[in-house]
C-alpha cells in the first residue's frame, strides 16, 4: 500500500493506482493523510470541505462523502479509512506506506548521521528524501484555507531539507558542482540570504574568490532595492572573511544549518533529569497513580506510550503527574524531560522553544540547534531515537502543542491539561475528579497542621471547598498562618457564599484566578453559556432547560455544553444532564453579574423556568426535583420570598415579582 501527498495525491494498492475524480474526496483523503493514524474530528473535516459556512446537512453529507471515498479507493485501500470517535483516520502501517512519513524519517536519520560527522552519508539520505517529491505538495487538492497553509509549510520544509543537503555536501568538500543548483534556487528565492551564503562558499572553494565577492554585491543590491535593508550579520561576516581570505573558509564555515563537528559534540555527563519536586503532603489518588504508572510502563508498539491527565482547575493534575513521574524515574534509564507548556496563559509555550530545550538537555550544542522548527524537531527526534525517556508535559493547551514533542518507541509521555486531549492519537485519557471526603479531610489537616479532633468543622470546610485540592490547600494554609483562628472560624468564613471566593485566596494560590484562566480561554458563546447557566441553582440542568436559558436551538446548545464538559467547566454524569462544581457555579455567577445586565439574567432564568414547567412530569419523575429547583431559583431571584407554585396564579405572581425586581433589587 502506498499513499502520497508530496505531489499530486497518490494511492496505490496491490491492484495498481487508484484515481479519485471527485474534488471533495481528494480533500478528505488529503486531510486524513496529513495526520496519519490520528483521529481528525468531524468538525475539522467540515471546515476543510466547506470553510466557515457549513450547509445545514453538512454532517450527513460528510458521512456520505466518506462512504464514497472508501468505494473509490477499493476494498484494500478503503479499509484503511477508519471511523474513530470523534471523527475518522487513515491507518498507515509504517513509514514506507506514506511518502511524507518516509521523508521525515530520512530527514531524522540524516540529522543523526551528521551528528557523527558522516556528512556524505547524510547528504545521500537527504537526496533520497528529496527524491520522494513528485511536484508541489497536494497539487491536485482544492485549495482550501487550511490546505493552502499546509502546502506552504510542506514547501518550506522541502526548502529547509534541500539547503541542509547542500550544507552537508559543502562539509563533504563538494564545491563547484553545487553552483548551478544554488543559482537555480536563488532565481526563485532572491531574498534568501542563507542561499547567497552557500553560493559564496561554493564559489570560494572552487577558487573563484572574485565571483564569490560579486554574489555578495548581488545580494546587497537585491535586499536594498526591494526591501530597503542591508544583509544580515552572518552574510556580512562571511563577506569579511572572504576579503581577508580566511583559511577556515577553504575547509569548514560554521553556518546556521551546519551540525556540530564530531569532536565538539557535547555528550551529557549523565541522563537528563528535569523533574521539579512534588509537594511533601501529597494525599490520596492511590488508584489514579497506579493506573497512570501501569499505562506508562505497558507494552508500547510503534510509538511512545502516552497518558493524558485532564481535569478542572485546581484538581491536582500537576501534583499527580509529578508523583507518578518521580516513582518512574529509575524505570526510564535515559532520563526525564519536563516542560510547562503554559496552556492557560495568554501566550502558551512555543513547541520550537521546547524542542530546542529538550535537544540541549540531550547533549546538543547551541550551535547545532536551528531556529527552523522542522530542523530542530528532526534533531530532537534523532537524539531521542532508541532511548528510553519519560517526557512530562504540564499544562498543555491542546493536542497540536503536544504532537511535535512526542519521542519515539520505547519512551513514554505524561501530559496534563485542563482540556480533554481528544485529538492526541494513541493517548490513554485520565479524567481526574475530586477528592473523596476522607482524602479531602486528610489533605486539609496535613496543610493546616490541626483539626484532627474537630471532625464536624473539618467536614464542613471540605464540603464548602467542594473537595477541590487547591481550595483545601488555601483554607489549610490560611489556618496554619493564623494560630489565633480556630478551625470552626474558617468553616464559618467559608459558609458565606457571597464571599467564599474571597476567602479562598492566599498569596499566589487563588481559586478565582485559577478559574479565570479557564474562563478567559473560552470562545464568546461558550463563556456566555457558562455564566448564564451558573445562575440556576439546580444540581443538574436538563438539556431542554439549558437550551431555553441560552435561547439557542437544542443541537447548538448541546454542542456548546459538550465543549464546556471537555474544558472541565461543566460535568455530564449522564447524557442530557449537566451540572457545575459548586465553586465554578459561584465564579460563574460573579461573571454573570459583571457581564450581563439584570434584565438579561432575569430573562435567562425566566426562559429556564418555563422550560422546567413544560418538562415537569408526575411525582415519580426523577428529574422533577432538579427542575423545580430551577423554578424556585427564579422565585428567589424575583425576590418573592417563597417558592413558586406550578400554576397560572403562580406565573402571574412571578410577573409581578419580575417588575419589582427590575425596578428594585439588583440581581
Amino acid at each position: 500500500m502506498i499513499f502520497g501527498i508530496l505531489g499530486p495525491l497518490l494511492v496505490e494498492d496491490s491492484q495498481g493506482p487508484r484515481t479519485l475524480a471527485a474534488p471533495k474526496q481528494r480533500t478528505l483523503l488529503a486531510s486524513l493523510l496529513l495526520r496519519p493514524n490520528q483521529v481528525v474530528p468531524v468538525a475539522d473535516l467540515l471546515d476543510r470541505l466547506w470553510g466557515d459556512h457549513h450547509p445545514a446537512s453538512a454532517t450527513a453529507t460528510l458521512h456520505n462523502h466518506i462512504a464514497r471515498l472508501r468505494r473509490s479507493l477499493g476494498e484494500e485501500a478503503g479499509a484503511r479509512v477508519r471511523t474513530r470517535a470523534p471523527g475518522y483516520l487513515v491507518e498507515v502501517l509504517n513509514d514506507q506506506e506514506l511518502d511524507l512519513a518516509s521523508f521525515r524519517a530520512l530527514h531524522t536519520a540524516a540529522a543523526t548521521t551528521a551528528q557523527d560527522g558522516e556528512y556524505d552519508r547524510a547528504a545521500a539520505l537527504l537526496r533520497r528524501a528529496l527524491g520522494l517529491w513528485r511536484g508541489s505538495a497536494l497539487s491536485d487538492v482544492p485549495a482550501t484555507a487550511a490546505h493552502s497553509q499546509e502546502r506552504v509549510q510542506l514547501d518550506e520544509l522541502r526548502l529547509v531539507v534541500w539547503q541542509q543537503r547542500i550544507e552537508y555536501d559543502l562539509e563533504s568538500g563538494v564545491g563547484e558542482a553545487l553552483i548551478p543548483e544554488l543559482r537555480e534556487l536563488l532565481a526563485a528565492r532572491p531574498f534568501q540570504e542563507s542561499l547567497y551564503g552557500q553560493l559564496m562558499r561554493a564559489l570560494y572553494r572552487s577558487g573563484r574568490q572574485a565571483d564569490a565577492l560579486g554574489v555578495f554585491r548581488e545580494a546587497r543590491a537585491a535586499l536594498l532595492d526591494e526591501l530597503g535593508v542591508e544583509p544580515g550579520p552572518a552574510l556580512q561576516q562571511l563577506h569579511e572573511g572572504l576579503l581577508r581570505q580566511d583559511p577556515g573558509l577553504a575547509q569548514n564555515q560554521p553556518a546556521r544549518l551546519r551540525p556540530p563537528q564530531p569532536h565538539s559534540r557535547a555528550e551529557p555527563p549523565r541522563a537528563p533529569f528535569q523533574l521539579p519536586p512534588g509537594v511533601a503532603d501529597f494525599t490520596g489518588r492511590q488508584e489514579e497513580s497506579a493506573a497512570l504508572i501501569a499505562a506508562l510502563t505497558a507494552d508500547g508498539g510503534h510509538g511512545p506510550r502516552i497518558a493524558a491527565v485532564s481535569g478542572q482547575a485546581g484538581s491536582g493534575k500537576t501534583e499527580l503527574a509529578l508523583q507518578a513521574a518521580w516513582r518512574l524515574r529509575d524505570t526510564f534509564t535515559d532520563g526525564v524531560l519536563f516542560a510547562d507548556l503554559q496552556g492557560q496563559q495568554s501566550r502558551s509555550a512555543d513547541p520550537a522553544d521546547v524542542l530546542a530545550a529538550f535537544a540541549r538537555a540531550q547533549g546538543a550544542e547551541r550551535s547545532a540547534i536551528s531556529a527552523e522548527r522542522e530542523v530542530c524537531a528532526a534533531l530532537y527526534h534523532g537524539l531521542a531515537a532508541g532511548r528510553r525517556l519519560l517526557v512530562v508535559l504540564d499544562n498543555a493547551a491542546d493536542s497540536s502543542q503536544v504532537r511535535p514533542l512526542l519521542p519515539g518507541p520505547g519512551s513514554a509521555v505524561l501530559v496534563t491539561s485542563r482540556r480533554r486531549l481528544t485529538g492526541l492519537a494513541g493517548a490513554r485519557p485520565f479524567d481526574l475528579g475530586l477528592l473523596s471526603q476522607s482524602e479531602a479531610a486528610d489533605l486539609f489537616r496535613k496543610v493546616a497542621g490541626r483539626g484532627y479532633d474537630e471532625p464536624d468543622a473539618v467536614a464542613a470546610i471540605t464540603a464548602r471547598c467542594g473537595y477541590l485540592p487547591l481550595a483545601l490547600r488555601i483554607a489549610g494554609a490560611r489556618l496554619a498562618a493564623r494560630p489565633a483562628w480556630s478551625v470552626q472560624e474558617i468553616a464559618e468564613r467559608l459558609a458565606d457564599r457571597r464571599h467564599r471566593m474571597d476567602e479562598l485566596r492566599a498569596e499566589d494560590m487563588d481559586v478565582r484566578a485559577s478559574l479565570m484562566l479557564s474562563y478567559a480561554a473560552l470562545p464568546g458563546p461558550n463563556a456566555r453559556a457558562f455564566r448564564l447557566l451558573a445562575l440556576a441553582n439546580a444540581p443538574m440542568l436538563p438539556l431542554s432547560v439549558a437550551s431555553a436559558m441560552l435561547d439557542l436551538p437544542r443541537r447548538r446548545a448541546e454542542q456548546i455544553l459538550e465543549e464546556l464538559v471537555d474544558a472541565h467547566l461543566l460535568t455530564c454524569p449522564q447524557r442530557g444532564s449537566y451540572g457545575f462544581h459548586d465553586l465554578q457555579r459561584l465564579f460563574g455567577k460573579e461573571q454573570a453579574a459583571a457581564t450581563e445586565t439584570a434584565q438579561e439574567r432575569l430573562a435567562a432564568l425566566r426562559r429556564g423556568a418555563r422550560a422546567a414547567r413544560r418538562s415537569t412530569g408526575g411525582p415519580a419523575d426523577p428529574g422533577l426535583a432538579a427542575l423545580r429547583r430551577v423554578v424556585d431559583d427564579v422565585a428567589s431571584t424575583y425576590a418573592i420570598g417563597e417558592p413558586l407554585e406550578y400554576g397560572p396564579a403562580a406565573r402571574r405572581h412571578a410577573m409581578s415579582g419580575e417588575r419589582r425586581t427590575l425596578h428594585g433589587t439588583v440581581l
